[in-house]
């Protein structure tokens, strides 16, 4: 099992370090830097991933707003609940 495990994170750490290489080349700073067959495709994969990370934040603070007011929901409906049940 540790064998295992030990294979899957050289793997994953070798994915993130090629993806964090990529991002970084695809930065407006590394224009003189890049290849140019491969200016497009880094520069698209650079802001690619800033709008995935801009929308992200509005995609999770949505749920967390969603699931406080299902919480909000649940714990008015259990008052109503109660309040009908005493008259």
């Amino acid at each position: 099992m540790t064998s295992r495990f030990s294979v899957l994170w050289v793997f994953w750490s070798r994915v993130v370090i090629a993806a964090t290489v990529a991002y970084g080349c695809g930065h407006p700073g590394a224009d003189g830097y890049r290849p140019a067959l491969l200016d497009k495709p880094l520069q698209s994969f650079y802001q690619d991933i800033n709008a995935a990370a801009r929308d992200g934040k509005k995609v999770l603070a949505t749920l967390d707003e969603t699931r406080c007011m299902s919480y909000l929901k649940g714990y008015v409906a259990q008052m109503e609940a109660q309040l009908r049940s005493t008259d």
